[in-house]
């Protein structure tokens, strides 16, 4: 049986005590988006299916931090940027992603976590079939330094690998 928890009548008779304000705060509610319900956006239209793509998950106004899926259908290089606030990282499938700041490599395993701060510039090469969680402290914004994500991305494999 499925239940609609954002409507307090849902709960059949069970009624709290007292009237709770997290009953109308959408943030104090559950929130759950299965893989169907993704919204994919094309970062590179001109690919066509070869695209990497994003889904926005969760984005809070107030605070602007963002939680997104990122998923490449090819090997990609996502040129140097940086973000505002931090940027996280986690590698759900895909194998090794290669992120590059400061001048050195990072490589972030299978299930590996990495976090950019703030306004540092980094630039990452991540390898066909994979998806990443990422989230965004400043918001789904990038700060572009070479231009943003062009078809000469595609096909792309970091320099070397990282230790």
């Amino acid at each position: 049986m499925s239940r609609n928890l954002a409507d307090p009548t849902a709960l059949d008779g069970i009624s709290p005590r007292a009237p709770s304000p997290s009953w109308e705060t959408p943030d104090a509610l559950p929130e759950l988006q299965n893989p169907a319900a993704l919204e994919w956006v094309k970062t590179i239209p001109a690919l066509g299916r070869n695209s990497p793509e994003y889904a926005i998950l969760h984005a809070d106004l107030s605070t602007k931090l963002t939680t997104l899926m990122f998923r490449t259908p090819v090997a990609v290089h996502i040129k140097p940027h940086t973000h505002d606030l931090a940027e996280t990282h986690v590698v759900l499938i895909g194998g090794t992603h290669v992120f590059k700041a400061n001048g050195i490599l990072y490589n972030v395993e299978q299930g590996g976590f990495l976090r950019m701060p703030g306004g540092l510039v980094h630039e990452a090469w991540l390898p066909a079939g994979s998806q990443t969680l990422n989230i965004l402290e400043s918001g789904w914004a990038v700060n572009w330094l070479h231009g943003g994500p062009s078809p000469e991305d595609m096909d792309q494999y970091p320099p070397t690998t990282a230790k």
